[in-house]
């Protein structure tokens, strides 16, 4: 789904009359904060969005849904056309030569009801009379939410028993659940492999290793009621009420996801869902698994989520995640704020919110040390290409050692009588990638390089071949990364073995690629357009390969 808006509330519940919401909706928004902070309330507007009414708020309400739409340049060109000039902008050669300072800018107008009354443009009108061609332009927008399919899960939440009944639509607590699954794989007309195959499989993706079962199969009870049972290895049946909150949860969630859009026969990109609070009563493995999940079916079939939570754990798994946001609901006075959480400080804003404290942070089953932010867009990029199954922050962790400050570190839990500092302390497991940094292949290790080598062991260590990581990167991966993103035409890479920023910023005339001054930046470019093939340099593949084998025998443990 592509979504080219966004929309803001005020005046309804715990918002006052300063506008809040989203500045853009990601394929996946995740809104975190307090208990009783607003996060429901934010949820409440996505209905309204999808289908609305004038009834939906209280009568009386002033209570008004602000939605910044995206003008495409079809937009513009269909009411600021190039055949006609003159008029209130005669001053300028065509219509279209004042039109397209407004693409991809966006217009904002209220929703009541199914009207939409034009706000503003955020870019200024230069003529006071042209207010009215864009107030036309918002009567002609489509909301992108309009006509989806809402599905919700609440906070509070089960899945119990049920007496037989033909209805399949499953409330947003979890009752009706076990109607829709025991339907389905009795009733003739539904394909139980519905439920026997696809849900059971995914449901499988994500409890294990923590929970082995063979089957799901629903039983009528002596009472009437019908029940769903595992089947485990042993051919033992357990009830699903006699098994933890977790499993139910997860249970629910797929039925959203997977059961519902198909026997209501809705493609999912015309889905949205919601999902509050998911880690209650979950393990943090299992929150993973499970967060993990989410961010690739939202990504794999093109539609949007939102989930509220108080879990820690989203940090980690969508804070730098391109296909995600995190916003930040709190009271702030006697308002309620949402802000997004684009930086350091706004993750550590969050953590302070909710009380997360050092001392409750899990360890990772293993950090991968890397000298810089670069370093690990490329690894995740190079490990996503051969398993994609590894994922950071379920199987490892990357963090930054800072390149020359390497030499005020210490693998060697011996050494605890010098100055370094121990960081095996901080997770045994770790892996530690150097750049070799000299000018030729057969240049020497520096000390320090040699030191870290030896205390961690030459297999938890990958020095690099080249000179330096970027040395990976091929030719034709710089090439496209150029051409298609700086529009810089013709084959200007020669030698992929020099430094990257010493080539660009010397070999080509009034070029704006100044790659050493922003590393991290460029690297989240390029890495679109590194492919399997790309991996055939130098030693990169063999080093790989040794890195996944090690994130392997990590998780193994």
């Amino acid at each position: 789904m592509e979504v080219n808006f966004s929309f803001k509330v005020k005046n309804y519940k715990c918002f006052g009359s300063n506008e809040q919401g989203f500045d853009v909706i990601m394929p996946i928004n995740v809104i975190i904060g307090k208990n009783n902070s607003g996060k429901s309330s934010l949820v409440d507007i996505i209905p309204y969005l999808i289908s609305p009414s004038n009834s939906f708020f209280p009568t009386g309400s002033n209570t008004e849904v602000i939605i910044s739409h995206k003008l495409s340049e079809a937009i513009i060109r269909r009411n600021f056309p190039e055949n006609k000039s003159g008029g209130y902008i005669s001053h300028y050669r065509n219509h279209f030569e004042y039109g397209k300072k407004f693409i991809n800018t966006h217009i904002y107008y209220k929703l009541i009801g199914n009207d939409k009354v034009f706000i503003k443009t955020e870019v200024p009108i230069e003529v006071e009379e042209l207010k009215a061609d864009f107030e036309s332009i918002t009567t002609t927008l489509k909301n992108p939410f309009s006509d989806k399919r809402f599905y919700y899960i609440t906070a509070e939440r089960n899945i119990v028993p049920e007496i037989e009944s033909p209805q399949n639509q499953p409330k947003p607590n979890g009752e009706g659940i076990t109607n829709l699954i025991t339907n389905i794989v009795n009733k003739a007309q539904y394909d139980s492999r519905l439920i026997q195959t696809k849900l059971f499989t995914e449901l499988m993706r994500i409890v294990k290793p923590d929970i082995e079962l063979r089957a799901i199969i629903p039983q009528k009870l002596e009472s009437g009621e019908w029940e769903i049972f595992f089947e485990t290895p042993d051919e033992t049946r357990i009830a699903l009420s006699k098994m933890g909150s977790g499993i139910k949860t997860i249970l629910q969630v797929l039925s959203n996801l997977l059961v519902l859009p198909n026997i209501e026969r809705r493609k999912l990109e015309d889905c949205v869902f919601a999902f509050e609070e998911l880690e209650n009563n979950l393990h943090p493995a299992m929150q993973r698994r499970l967060f993990q999940y989410l961010k690739q079916f939202a990504i794999d079939n093109n539609t949007v989520l939102f989930i509220t939570t108080h879990s820690s754990i989203v940090i980690d798994i969508f804070g730098n995640d391109r296909e995600a946001q995190i916003v930040h609901i709190k009271k702030q006075g006697t308002s309620t704020v949402v802000n997004s959480t684009q930086s350091f400080e706004g993750n550590k804003s969050i953590l302070k919110d909710l009380d997360i404290r050092a001392s409750d942070i899990l360890q990772s089953n293993g950090i991968i040390w890397v000298e810089g932010p670069s370093d690990r867009n490329y690894i995740n990029k190079w490990i996503s290409l051969i398993d994609p199954f590894l994922k950071e922050g379920l199987h490892y962790s990357i963090l930054p050692y800072g390149g020359r400050l390497l030499a005020n570190f210490c693998f060697d839990y011996e050494w605890l009588q010098s100055e370094l500092i121990p960081l095996l302390r901080i997770n045994t497991n770790a892996f530690v990638v150097i750049d070799k940094d000299g000018k030729t292949v057969s240049d020497k290790l520096n000390n320090t390089k040699l030191r870290i080598q030896q205390e961690v062991g030459e297999q938890n260590c990958w020095i690099t071949k080249g000179r330096e990581i970027e040395n990976y990167l091929s030719g034709s991966t710089l090439q496209r990364w150029l051409q298609e993103r700086h529009g810089i035409k013709g084959n200007v890479i020669t030698n992929p073995q020099e430094k990257i920023e010493n080539f660009l910023d010397s070999s080509i005339e009034n070029l704006k690629v100044k790659y050493n001054a922003s590393k991290s930046i460029y690297s989240n470019e390029i890495i679109d357009f590194i492919c399997h093939e790309d991996l055939e340099v130098l030693d990169l593949k063999h080093s790989i390969n040794l890195l996944i084998a090690t994130i392997k025998d990590w998780n193994a443990k």
